[in-house]
This record gives structure tokens, C-alpha cells and sequence, in this order.
């Protein structure tokens, strides 16, 4: 059995381990780091309640940016972190790899978050996104460009058309009409660089030729002149004209006979009967 003297130096022992552990608990502790924008800590470290004397933390690059150089942990001493020795520069996209006809307009360059505009050659159209991003996983969506496509024109009246069944660009539509039709317009159309054709489509029409048209004229002419002529120079006006001149001048001749008569009676003449049927007959000849 321990004596009384020995029994209190035992009981005395944590008393005097105490102030030693105390230190040691004051060094375990490290705050939660603190770092800059281009620097987090990792997921794994970022779920740690408490980070003791001696113990890491792990960190990495922040989101848009990539590992330069430089180790990717930093260690609690004494409740101080060690320095972040990790460099991180903005990611790099770079640029594109180029589709058949296409360019790119690069106006922000192409690091993390910049846009970039794919563009087409003439006579191409674009198909997939007419602007991309430069994002983590790299270039967001896609681009390609492909030949212009104009529709195969509606069919005219009273013609034909020929040419591909789906024009592109450059693509040629020709006209031709059916017999006694002329064609109005072009006889030719292109498909443009934005799908639309270089004109409209031409038109078939019945024209009257000049020679139907001088016929048709002459006989006209012809029609009036022949009227005219029978109006003012075919006897039959100046004929209606004559006989009426001398009907008039008839009836003149008997009126002016009648009177004369009856004032040779006033006067009181003693011609004869036969001698005034003679001269009446005389009159009349003449006036006939």
C-alpha cells in the first residue's frame, strides 16, 4: 500500500499537466482559411469542422481559372496556415477548331467567359449557335455552315421552267413558253446568297404581232376612207343635192306660172283660151 506522502504526489500529477495541455490545445487550433478569388478551398476540405495544429487543408483553382504552378496544400503551425504557394491562371479556351467555310469573329479573345461569333462564306448559310461561350468544359455548343437553299419557284402559266429540284446558291432557273406565248421578264433567275432568287419569275402572254396590227389598221383606213369617199366624192350626196335643187326649181316655175295667170285675168286679157294653154305648155318646157 502506497503511504500518505505518495498517495498526494499521484493526486497531484494532473494538476501539474494541465497548464501543458492547455498550450497544446491553444496551438491545435487554425481558422477556416481565408484565400483569394482564384483559390478555394476543395471539397474535401471544405466539409472539415475544425483544422488542428498540424493538419492540412487542400485547395485548388477557382472556377474559370487552372493550375499554374505551386503545391495544392497548406499545413496549420501553430495555429497559423502556411503561405498558398498554388498560382492559378484564367482558362484558356483557345481557339475553335474551324468547319469547313467558316471564320470566327474573336473580338474578347478566348479565355474564361469570353464569346466568340462563327461566320459563314458567301453563298453559305449558318446552322447551330451563332455565338459561343468559352465555359469550363470548353466551347459551349456548335456551328457548322452549309450551302444556301433557295425553294424550287412555283410553276408559270402557259410555260416551262428547268433547273435543280433544290437550288443552292448560284443554282440557275430557266423559262421557256408554250407556243403563241412570249415571255415577259427574265428569261433566266439565280438563287442569292440569302435564299432569295435574283428576280421574279417571268410571265407568258399572248402578244398581237405587228403585222396583225397593220393589218387590222390598214383595213380600218381602208374601211373609212372608202366611206368618206362615198360621203364626199361618190356622186351619191352630190346627187341627193342636184335633184332637190331642181325639184325646188320646178315648183318655182309652176307657182311662178300659176300667179302670172291669175294676174292676167285681174288685167282684164283677152287672149284666148289655146293662146294661154300655149304658153302654159311653153313654161312647162322650159322649166323641164
Amino acid at each position: 500500500m502506497f503511504s500518505r506522502s505518495t498517495r498526494q504526489c499521484v493526486k497531484a500529477w494532473p494538476l501539474l499537466l494541465l497548464p501543458f495541455s492547455l498550450v497544446s490545445m491553444g496551438k491545435a487550433a487554425c481558422p477556416f482559411p481565408v484565400l483569394n478569388g482564384k483559390i478555394v478551398l476543395s471539397s474535401e476540405s471544405i466539409l472539415k469542422n475544425s483544422f488542428p495544429d498540424n493538419s492540412e487543408a487542400f485547395v485548388e483553382c477557382a472556377k474559370g481559372f487552372e493550375r499554374d504552378e505551386g503545391p495544392t496544400s497548406i499545413t496549420c503551425v501553430n495555429g497559423v496556415w502556411s503561405p498558398v504557394k498554388l498560382s492559378c491562371k484564367k482558362m484558356d479556351c483557345r481557339q475553335p477548331e474551324l468547319s469547313p467555310h467558316m471564320t470566327y469573329s474573336i473580338p474578347d479573345g478566348t479565355f474564361f467567359g469570353a464569346y466568340i461569333q462563327p461566320i459563314c462564306e458567301t453563298g453559305y448559310d449558318l446552322e447551330g449557335s451563332s455565338h459561343r461561350q468559352c465555359l469550363v468544359s470548353g466551347w459551349s455548343g456548335s456551328a457548322e455552315c452549309i450551302f444556301t437553299v433557295c425553294e424550287y419557284p412555283d410553276p408559270i402559266k402557259h410555260g416551262k421552267r428547268a433547273g435543280p429540284s433544290e437550288p443552292v446558291f448560284n443554282d440557275v432557273i430557266t423559262y421557256s413558253c408554250d407556243d403563241n406565248y412570249t415571255l415577259v421578264g427574265n428569261s433566266s433567275i439565280t438563287c442569292g446568297e440569302y435564299g432569295e432568287y435574283s428576280s421574279s419569275p417571268p410571265e407568258c402572254i399572248v402578244i398581237i404581232t405587228q403585222t396583225k396590227a397593220s393589218t387590222t389598221t390598214n383595213k380600218a383606213t381602208t374601211t373609212d376612207t372608202a366611206t368618206a369617199s362615198t360621203r364626199s366624192h361618190g356622186g351619191r350626196y352630190y346627187k341627193k343635192l342636184t335633184t332637190g335643187f331642181l325639184i325646188g326649181l320646178s315648183t318655182a316655175a309652176v307657182l311662178g306660172v300659176f300667179f302670172g295667170y291669175r294676174n292676167l285675168k285681174r288685167k282684164g286679157s283677152y287672149n284666148t283660151g289655146e293662146e294661154l294653154r300655149a304658153k302654159e305648155e311653153l313654161l312647162l318646157n322650159q322649166s323641164v
